[in-house]
C-alpha cells in the first residue's frame, strides 16, 4: 500500500500563492502520479503532487509537464474528469469524497459510500476551496499543443475534518477521458480490470503529521 506523510507548513498564505507554492516544493512531501493502471491507457504524463498543511488548509500543488491541453469546464460541479484534470480522493469512515479539478481550477465534488450513492459538495462549500492555476481562459493554448501547467489548491481542514495526526486513506489522479490522447494515472495502484478512481479499496494510507 502507498503510504504519504504530510508536514505542516506554517508560512502557506492564500495571501502569496506564488511564495506558497515554492514553499510546497521546498518542504512539502512529494509523491508523482505515474501508475499506469490499464495497458490500454498506457500514456504517461509527467505530474508530481506536493502537499503540505496549515492551521486552515490541506495544500495539494500539481505540476503537469507537456499535456495535449483541454478545457472545457468553466463552472464548478461540470464534468471536469473530461478536461485536462487532477485529482483527490478521500475516505473517511464509511464514505469517500472526491475533488478534481480542471486545469483552469474548476472543481467537482461529491461524497458517499460508493460512487452510486453520492452528494455534490453544495456551493458555499466549493467557494471555500481556494484554487490558484497557472492557466487561465485567455492563456489556453488550443487543444493539441503540449503544455506544462500547475494547479495549487486549498481545501479547510474543517470541510474534510482533518487535523494535526489524522489518518486517512486517499488517492491522487491525473486524467483527461476526453483529451486528445486520454489518460487514467494513479497514485497508489488500482487492480480494476477497466478504469476505475472510485475504488478506495485501493487508496494509500496518508497521514498529516504532527506540528513541530
Amino acid at each position: 500500500m502507498s503510504e504519504l506523510k504530510i508536514p505542516f507548513l506554517n508560512e502557506l498564505s492564500p495571501a502569496n500563492p506564488i511564495f506558497t507554492a515554492s514553499q510546497l516544493i521546498a518542504s512539502g512531501a512529494m509523491i508523482k502520479i505515474d501508475k499506469i493502471n490499464w495497458i490500454e491507457f498506457s500514456h504517461l504524463i509527467e505530474v508530481k503532487v506536493f502537499t503540505g498543511y496549515d492551521d486552515r488548509y490541506l495544500w495539494l500543488n500539481y505540476q503537469v509537464g507537456g499535456e495535449l491541453i483541454r478545457a472545457v469546464c468553466h463552472a464548478d460541479q461540470e464534468p471536469v474528469w473530461q478536461d485536462s484534470c487532477v485529482e483527490f480522493f478521500i475516505e473517511q469512515e464509511d464514505f469517500y469524497r472526491n475533488f478534481e479539478f480542471n486545469c483552469l481550477g474548476v472543481c467537482l465534488s461529491a461524497s458517499g459510500s460508493d460512487r452510486h450513492s453520492r452528494k455534490g459538495l453544495d456551493k458555499d462549500s466549493l467557494d471555500q476551496i481556494l484554487r490558484f492555476p497557472s492557466l487561465t481562459s485567455e492563456t489556453l493554448s488550443a487543444e493539441g499543443n503540449p503544455v506544462s501547467w500547475s494547479l495549487t489548491v486549498a481545501i479547510p481542514l474543517q470541510l474534510i475534518g482533518l487535523r494535526a495526526g489524522s489518518e486517512f486513506q486517499a488517492n491522487f489522479y491525473k486524467c483527461g477521458d476526453e483529451t486528445s490522447v486520454p489518460h487514467y494515472l494513479s497514485w497508489s495502484p488500482i487492480g480494476t480490470l477497466n478504469p476505475d478512481f472510485h475504488q478506495p479499496a485501493y487508496f494509500g494510507q496518508v497521514k498529516l503529521e504532527d506540528k513541530v
